[in-house]
Formats: structure tokens, C-alpha cells, sequence
């Protein structure tokens, strides 16, 4: 710590722990921040050290609390932070050190250094091979895969997924273990936290649909039909398929009637972004089936009650 911010600084500094530093702060901060006084030309400033991972929410508020209690001004020391964070506390005008690679320290009224990492592009839409990814690594618990592996199980390029971890880095996905240049994806045991992490990211799998006016028969099932395969549930009088885009053009699904008002439907096709044949059953993976449900589906008692006992079973 106290070399490299020497070498930034280019002057001598004294850095020490300060126990005082945690008068009238709350007493969850001993076990979330190591607090170091700074001397540094006659100023004192303050080193806060994270012990465990942190949101960007409780860091940008705790940073305001120590200044607040302290009366001085607060930087934050980290050993890796994440592309999202960083971005996010260099807007912000949030005083970080990364060691080794940046030191932003506004109320020096400077950037003092910066190893130009790379640029990660904006993410505003999961793209449909990451929400794949993601739902293939919590299905099957992956455990340090990196691109390699990762592309091997996808069937894809190693750019493909490369691409993928870029989104996952920027999203700020903590399954995404990034140390150096190296990228794993690791799951843990408690897929249900999983979950909850990556489900505001996540988009409907649905692109179009075609109601047609003769049932096709499709090989995977989706949606509805997906559902009552997991289920108890009924199923509507007409079957529900999944077919991917690049299926589409080879099924010549446009090429088929679809109904008209009043007319009945006969069959519904759903262009996916992606097909998890989940176990080889040829019917859509179950989370995906809850994220393609319409909302008048969603609303439905049966439907709700269904998703429950299907994901308690084939997930959780």
C-alpha cells in the first residue's frame, strides 16, 4: 500500500492504523474496513480498506459517513475492483485507490495515476448467448470455468464468450471472478442467491410469435406447453414450440398461414433468442419457460402455483 501510493504520490507518506478513526461510527465498520490515518505534507486523509465485498451502494454511502464522522476526507483501498464500480466511482467523484493500477483522489484536485486499462463497452440488454451462459453456469453449478471451457460447453468461439464476460464484468455479476487478465465463472451452492442476483438483468427470450393456423409439430416444446411438461398443468387446446432464429429460415416458418381474427389457433411458435434443451427432453429449460410467460399467464393462480413446484423440483 504505502509504496505504491508513494510512487504515485512521488513524496514520502506515513500510513498507521487508527482504532480512533472508528470513534462514533457504527460498530459494523470494525469488521468491514481496516481505517488508516495518511500523513502526507502536513494533511491527514483516511484509508478505508473493505474486508469483504461491498456494493457500490453501501461503499458510496459508508464513504460519506466516515467523512462525515471524521471531518476528513475518505479513500477507498482495494486489491481488484470490478469495471462497473470503478466506472461508476470515477463519475461519482468517489476517492478509490486500485493497487498497482489507479489512484483517483479528486480532493487532491487530480487523476494521479491510470494504467489505461481496457474500455469495456456499455451493456444497456443482456445479450441472448450471455443470459445463456448465465442459466447453463447456474443449472449446472460451474466451478472456475474459464473462456475455454466455456466455449467448448456452448459450442461457440472463445470470442463469442469473451464478448460475454465483457457484459458480465460491466453488469457487475458476482459470479464473475476476475483476477488479472484472467476470468472465471464460479456458482457456489446457493443457486437461489444466483438467481436473485442475475434476475434483474435478464430479458424474455421471446422475440416473435406465430399463431398458425395448422399445428406444425415442432420438436421443442416452450412456454405454456413447456410448463404443463414440468407440471400438472393443463395445457391450452393448441401446443406451444420454441424454434431459434437460424431454425426459422430453415423450418420456412413464415412460409405458414397465421390465423386471422376469429380463427383458431392451431399451434404457437416462439422465435427464441436461444434453446436450453434442458436434461435432453426437448423442451425449453425452466427458467426460461417463467421468463417467457406472458403477463396475463403470470397473473394466473394455476400458472403461479406450477412455476413454484417446477422450479423447487428441476432447479432449486
Amino acid at each position: 500500500m504505502k509504496e505504491y501510493i508513494e510512487k504515485c504520490l512521488r513524496r514520502t507518506v506515513t500510513i498507521e492504523k487508527n482504532l480512533k478513526l472508528y470513534n462514533n461510527l457504527p460498530l459494523l465498520y470494525r469488521g468491514a474496513y481496516e481505517l488508516f490515518s495518511v500523513y502526507q505534507d502536513g494533511i491527514e486523509w483516511i484509508i478505508a480498506r473493505p474486508q469483504n465485498n461491498l456494493r457500490l451502494n453501501a461503499l458510496r454511502y459508508d464513504q460519506k459517513q466516515i467523512e462525515k464522522v471524521t471531518g476528513m476526507n475518505c479513500a477507498f483501498y482495494f486489491t481488484k475492483l470490478n469495471y462497473y464500480t470503478k466506472e461508476m466511482m470515477l463519475t461519482e467523484g468517489i476517492p478509490f485507490i486500485l493497487e498497482e493500477k489507479q489512484m483517483y483522489l479528486p480532493f487532491m484536485g487530480m487523476l494521479l495515476a491510470d494504467n489505461n486499462d481496457r474500455k469495456l463497452k456499455p451493456v444497456h440488454t443482456i445479450s441472448f448467448l450471455t443470459q445463456k451462459l448465465l442459466l447453463c453456469a447456474l443449472y449446472e453449478k460451474w466451478d472456475k470455468m474459464n473462456v475455454t471451457r466455456i466455449a467448448e460447453r456452448l459450442q461457440v468461439t472463445k470470442m463469442s464468450i469473451t464478448r460475454c464476460l465483457d457484459e458480465l464484468e460491466y453488469l457487475d455479476i458476482e459470479i464473475l471472478d476476475v483476477s488479472g487478465k484472467t476470468r472465471k465463472i464460479s456458482i457456489g451452492e446457493d443457486i437461489k442467491k444466483v438467481w436473485e442476483n442475475i434476475k434483474p438483468v435478464l430479458r424474455n427470450p421471446v422475440i416473435t410469435k406465430f399463431q398458425l393456423a395448422e399445428d406444425i409439430g415442432l420438436e421443442n416444446k416452450a412456454g405454456i406447453s413447456a410448463l404443463c411438461e414440468y407440471s400438472l398443468l393443463s395445457d391450452n387446446v393448441y401446443p406451444t414450440y420454441a424454434i431459434t432464429k437460424k431454425e426459422l429460415s430453415a423450418k420456412n416458418i413464415k412460409s405458414y398461414r397465421q390465423i386471422s381474427a376469429g380463427e383458431t389457433i392451431e399451434c404457437e411458435v416462439l422465435e427464441v433468442g436461444y434453446f436450453i434443451d434442458f436434461e435432453g427432453k426437448k423442451i425449453q429449460d425452466p427458467l426460461s419457460v417463467m421468463l417467457s410467460l406472458s403477463k396475463k399467464d403470470l397473473e394466473d393462480e394455476r400458472v403461479q402455483i406450477c412455476i413454484d413446484e417446477m422450479l423447487e423440483k428441476y432447479v432449486w
